[in-house]
């Protein structure tokens, strides 16, 4: 999220189009007063934890709030603004609470769901927000707000917990995107950090407006460490879109696919990366390159004759270079230089090393927690089962966070999938110097050597992610890093360091944030290693030939008794010489070529092929139906034959056609046939079959018959040689019979067979429920009464002629009213039914 608020930021241009998106009537807008202007709370909208300033005097505390049109109105230390639509407008300004979960604006006047959504519908929520103190200065003094939706799901930003920008960068969009599950749905906002100091904002301009934000995406790409290892990685980052997003997908020089976008295990090459919403819309990059730092680069190999030299040399790696040769040479006589000259009598394969192999070993123990409770000190308390409520200060070796305390999001472990890693329920000491895991042992270390030490955090909940900072023999390795904000993703954080004189390492991670309110995460797989050093290694040969093959263009082939032409006495690469035997039109002959003498060339042969007269070749024509478009025979052959076909082409009957070369082809007269299938030849009916209208195929001859049945809107109902159907309508049937096949429609103008009575009518000219439509029930005579009894309508041989009028054509008010249907051969059927024209 902290990205995504700084992405947004600085897309100027872009933030002034979403305003215009935000302020064009496209979609209706749900909230109301999101501006503020039509009155305080309750006035559309609910502040539930924080207490009003009214009227403002320039002095606040924390856990109060204003709607106020400038910030400094309510706390002369605020910096002084306008509102973000106008200048001049109301905001609303808080005083961050020094509690937790305290929640500042909720939907609706009395701070509950709101109507006005369609299920399955996505809207967006969005709303700008700005920090108001000068005392907003970094991550730990920036509001931390958190989001939640009632009746919504597929919230897009998964994260619903980010920071307010830092007072520099302005009023900032926040927008997030759901589907409603209901026709009404609660947003409610909350500050998650508690601390005195900071955290103080400004909200205006809520919106609720049907429709999804853009698929937007980035990547980010870490180089493998050396050329040949496998450390590269590849970071796809999505905002947008409909949710759920299909797999990630890599390809180029590796494949791979996850739901996270997170590639690694990857080496030098080029990548491609794509991935989808749930609509289709994607999100891709092409030629992602990874490189390794200082690739050893070699000059090309080389061929030279006996007695002849070459140059080698050798860039990048480390600089320093030893080269050796297989087999051994002579001519190598300063092999620590980057440049060699050499004399090979024989092929030669000469390799060139820099650099060196590091050790991989991890020097931390059970920093995997795969011994369990064991090798290290905490100054957290080991709680078994800390379920209902959460044991604050508790931590627990566990494969899966839920599987401690429920509340806690449902993971694996980083490395296997299937093995330990060590959970905590944050400390709340204010001072944050609990220690949340350091070595037992000092790590025996070699002085003047560089080290990396590294560990996979994930938060275990959204609220307040841990802010962790790792102290190595005493010293702080950097600024605490905060844990992701999305729960149960593990993510690296790694420090290089030098030991310098130290023989020694002990190190202590810290976890800065005493929040009670979520400050939940987990740890696994620390290590501790000898930083990464590359060892480089090519080769590249010397190929010595005491003769060069010339080379010849091939000569084409010709038919027996074809003119030949002399072949050439000088090769392509320059070489003099003379042919044996003469030349030979009537077989296949192979000639050698045998060089004049002083040439580093040795003999080499040719082949000329002359070919005996063969059959023309044709692809075979497919089976086609009676009728169907027959495209000309080729007049040239598969094999280059040109010439001509006889009979006639037939797309009615199957018939067998000869082709006859042209005259003076190696060639021979070859025959095709083509098989014409007839076209399956049928008419639908329809009818009741008890109270189902059943539509059927009636033909002739239905053997090795498909069937596919079809609605007017191109959808498939059916595959049987019937199907039953319940609305009017024009059906399309498709039968296809020995790979041919052909369609016929009908138009269904009435499904009624005596079934259920409708329960209304929706007389508005919308096409649909506009009639009370009887037509399958045979009816006598119908006649409809109102809520006082009165005969309003009656109809004699009844089949769908009300819509909501009196017999003197006037329109019926909406309400219910009573029906008795007359039946020629069974009792009267009687019920009420409602006229809303409105739906």
């Amino acid at each position: 999220m902290e990205r995504f608020l700084r992405y947004f930021h600085g897309q100027t241009k872009r933030l002034l189009l979403l305003l215009a998106l935000t302020m064009a009537p496209l979609h209706a807008q749900i909230l109301t007063n999101g501006d503020f202007e039509s009155g305080g709370n309750a006035n559309g909208f609910l502040v539930h934890d924080y207490t009003v300033i009214n009227p403002v005097n320039g002095t606040s505390t924390p856990g109060f709030y204003a709607r106020t049109t400038d910030p400094a109105s309510m706390n002369s230390t605020y910096i002084s603004s306008g509102d973000h639509t106008t200048g001049t407008g109301n905001m609303l300004v808080f005083d961050g609470s020094t509690l937790s979960n305290r929640f500042f604006w909720t939907t609706g006047s009395t701070g509950g769901a709101i109507p006005g959504f369609t299920a399955g519908t996505t809207y967006v929520f969005s709303f700008w927000i700005k920090s108001v103190s000068n005392e907003v200065v970094s991550d730990a003094t920036r509001a931390n707000i958190g989001i939640f939706f009632v009746n919504a799901n597929n919230i897009n930003p998964t994260n619903q917990n980010f920071l307010a920008p830092l007072p520099a960068e302005g009023w900032v969009n926040i927008q997030y995107s759901f589907v409603a599950t209901a026709d009404n749905v609660m947003v409610r906002l909350k500050t998650n950090n508690g601390q005195a100091i900071g955290h103080d904002f400004a909200i205006d301009d809520f919106s609720i407006t049907e429709g999804g934000l853009p698929l937007e995406g980035s990547f980010a790409s870490v180089n493998p460490t050396c050329p040949d290892s496998n450390d590269g990685k590849i970071t796809v980052t999505l905002t947008g879109g409909t949710l759920p997003y299909t797999a990630y997908v890599l390809s180029g020089s590796a494949n791979q696919s996850n739901n996270t976008g997170i590639f690694t295990g990857l080496g030098e090459g080029t990548y491609n990366i794509s991935v989808s919403d749930a609509t289709g819309e994607t999100y891709s990059q092409t030629g992602i390159v990874l490189t390794a730092p200082n690739a050893l680069q070699l000059s090309p190999a080389a061929t030279i004759c006996s007695g002849a030299s070459t140059t080698l040399s050798a860039t990048g790696g480390t600089g320093n270079y030893t080269w050796t040769a297989s087999p051994p040479d002579a001519s190598l006589t300063n092999p620590n230089n980057a440049t060699q000259t050499v004399s090979p009598a024989v092929t030669t394969t000469y390799t060139v090393t820099s650099g060196s192999v590091s050790s991989p070993i991890n020097l931390i123990e059970n920093g995997d927690f795969s011994q369990g409770d064991v090798a290290f000190i905490t100054e957290y308390n080991y709680v078994e089962n800390p379920n209902p409520f959460g044991v604050q200060g508790a931590y627990g070796i566990v494969t899966n966070p839920a599987a401690w305390f429920a509340p806690f999001c449902t993971g694996a472990d980083h490395t296997t999938g299937n093995g330990n890693m060590m959970v905590f329920d944050g400390a709340t000491v204010p001072l944050a110097n609990v220690i949340v895991w350091s070595n037992e042992n000092p790590v025996a270390v070699t002085p003047n050597t560089e080290y990396t030490f590294s560990y996979f955090v994930a938060s275990a909940a959204p609220e307040n992610p841990a802010q962790l900072e790792v102290i190595i023999n005493g010293v702080s390795q950097g600024a605490p890093v905060t844990a992701p904000g999305t729960t149960c993703l593990w993510t690296e954080v790694s420090y290089n360091w030098n030991s310098g004189t130290n023989t020694t390492a002990t190190f202590t991670i810290y976890n800065r944030n005493f929040a009670s309110g979520g400050n939940d995460f987990a740890l696994d797989d620390i290590t501790f290693k000898e930083t990464l050093s590359c060892f480089y290694q090519k080769t590249v040969t010397v190929t010595v030939t005491p003769a060069t093959t010339p080379t010849f263009n091939a000569v084409p082939a010709i038919c027996a008794g074809e003119n030949l032409n002399a072949l050439p006495t000088t090769s392509n690469n320059g070489f003099a010489g003379i042919w044996q035997p003469a030349l030979n039109n009537l077989v296949t002959t192979t000639y050698t070529f045998t060089p004049a003498p002083d040439q580093c060339a040795s003999a080499t042969t040719l082949t000329i092929v002359v070919n005996q007269p063969v059959a023309a070749a044709f692809d075979a024509v497919p089976v086609i139906c009676a009728g169907a478009i027959l495209n000309a025979l080729p007049t040239t052959s598969n094999n280059g034959f040109a010439g001509t076909w006889q009979p006639a082409l037939n797309n009615t009957a199957t018939t067998t056609y000869t082709f006859t070369p042209t005259p003076g082809q190696c060639a021979l007269p070859t025959n095709l046939t083509i098989v014409v299938n007839p076209v399956p030849v049928f008419s639908i009916s329809g009818g009741c079959d008890g109270n189902t209208f059943v539509l059927n195929a009636v033909q002739e001859n239905a053997s090795n018959a498909s069937y596919a049945w079809f609605n007017a809107n191109d959808i498939q109902i059916g595959s049987d040689v019937s199907v039953a159907v319940n609305s009017p309508g024009v059906y399309e049937l498709v039968i296809t019979q020995g790979g041919c096949s052909t369609s016929e429609t009908i138009n269904v103008l009435s499904t009624a067979c005596g079934g259920v009575i409708q329960k209304g009518i929706s007389a508005n000219n919308d096409g649909m429920n506009d009639y009370f439509d009887l037509e399958g029930f045979n009816v006598r005579q119908l006649r409809i009464y109102n809520r006082y009894g009165m005969a309003v309508y009656t109809k004699a041989d009844y089949q769908k002629q009300w819509y909501g009028q009196a017999d003197d054509g006037n329109e019926l008010p909406d309400g219910t009213y009573y029906y008795v249907i007359e039946l020629p051969d069974a009792p009267a059927k009687t019920g009420w039914i409602y006229i809303n024209r409105a739906q």
